[in-house]
């Protein structure tokens, strides 16, 4: 089963690839058999997709999440806030967060390697009213803190329009970062 939150979730944040067998085995260092087991397993519960493309020799097929399936989002919201309870200690940080903003993604080095990190690198979505009161909401964080906070805040319509101009930054943000607070929303952004 956690192989199959750990697809699910490549599926989710890594949204602007088209997936196959082959890209997801890749990504998640597993056999294209072994891969294929797990998305026949998801498509039997109706979480994903597999949909046929091309023919004969050169034919692949595209694995997407299934969004009718009223269970997926769910499923997905609870695999986002198992991720930010690893975090524990920035969610505890950054609580004064949570009700400002609509969702709060935690991601680069501060994760990957967080003794050498020099900073704390967010994006999070709000209503334009509530910026600056995120904005001071950071400055007395930053106080605290050692490292440098580095916040991006952004309307949801702006930062659905820097996804799809492909910003390259905040797509790989999306992909390797951990969504602190507001997982639902995440996912009804997603969906969207």
């Amino acid at each position: 089963m956690e192989t199959s939150k750990e697809v699910m979730l490549v599926l989710l944040k890594d949204f602007s690839k088209r997936h196959t067998i082959t890209s997801l085995a890749d990504e998640l260092k597993l056999s294209r058999v072994g891969m294929w087991k797990i998305l026949k397993k998801l498509e039997a519960e109706k979480f994903v997709l597999i949909e046929s493309v091309g023919t004969g020799r050169t034919s692949t097929s595209i694995i997407k999440i299934n969004w009718r399936n009223a269970l997926v989002e769910k499923a997905l919201v609870f695999y986002l806030a198992e991720e930010s309870v690893k975090q524990r200690r920035w969610g505890v940080n950054l609580a004064e967060l949570e009700t400002e903003v609509d969702f709060l993604i935690l991601y680069g080095s501060i994760l990957t390697s967080p003794q050498q990190a020099n900073d704390i690198d967010l994006i999070g979505t709000a209503k334009k009213k509530k910026f600056v009161k995120i904005q001071k909401i950071i400055d007395k964080l930053q106080k605290t803190e050692s490292r440098k906070i580095h916040a991006i805040n952004f309307t949801v319509p702006e930062f659905r329009k820097e996804l799809q101009e492909g910003n390259k930054a905040f797509l790989e943000g999306i992909k390797k970062g951990v969504i602190l607070f507001g997982q639902e929303n995440f996912v009804k952004f997603m969906k969207s």
